[in-house]
């Protein structure tokens, strides 16, 4: 079984559980609930190292939301940080070919790489 099946047939109760424990680490934080597309913003942000500011503009924002895919994907070893661009963007390589996936798939994906990038923070009590 390849690691990408492995992922895919990982239970759907223990990732509900691992998601519970990062949401409401951040709703202790940050006191909303969480869509996995404001936690991949605030990954976003946490990567390049930004404050939250309110005035950025939707493809700012569209770009924050990418930068944390990539990192979420990045803990599964689907791709890798090369370098940075002049603007202090990640600039990414993919390390493994995807086959296409449905989007029930690729959130659980996300989801399974948003709980390995917080981890560390949960266990640690400190801040992304």
């Amino acid at each position: 079984m390849s690691e990408l099946e492995h992922l895919l047939e990982y239970p759907e109760e223990k990732l509900s559980a691992e998601w519970s424990v990062v949401d409401s680490w951040l709703q202790e934080r940050f006191g909303k609930d969480n869509s996995i597309e404001s936690v991949l913003f605030l990954i976003g942000i946490h990567s390049r190292g930004l404050g939250f500011s309110p005035k950025l503009e939707k493809e700012e924002k569209q770009d924050l939301i990418m930068e944390g895919s990539f990192l979420a994907f990045e803990t599964l070893g689907h791709y890798e940080r090369v370098g940075m661009d002049s603007d202090g963007s990640w600039i990414w390589e993919r390390r493994i070919k995807l086959p296409e996936l449905s989007v029930e798939q690729q959130e659980k994906l996300l989801r399974i790489g948003i709980t390995r990038y917080f981890e560390q923070f949960v266990e640690t009590g400190s801040q992304p």
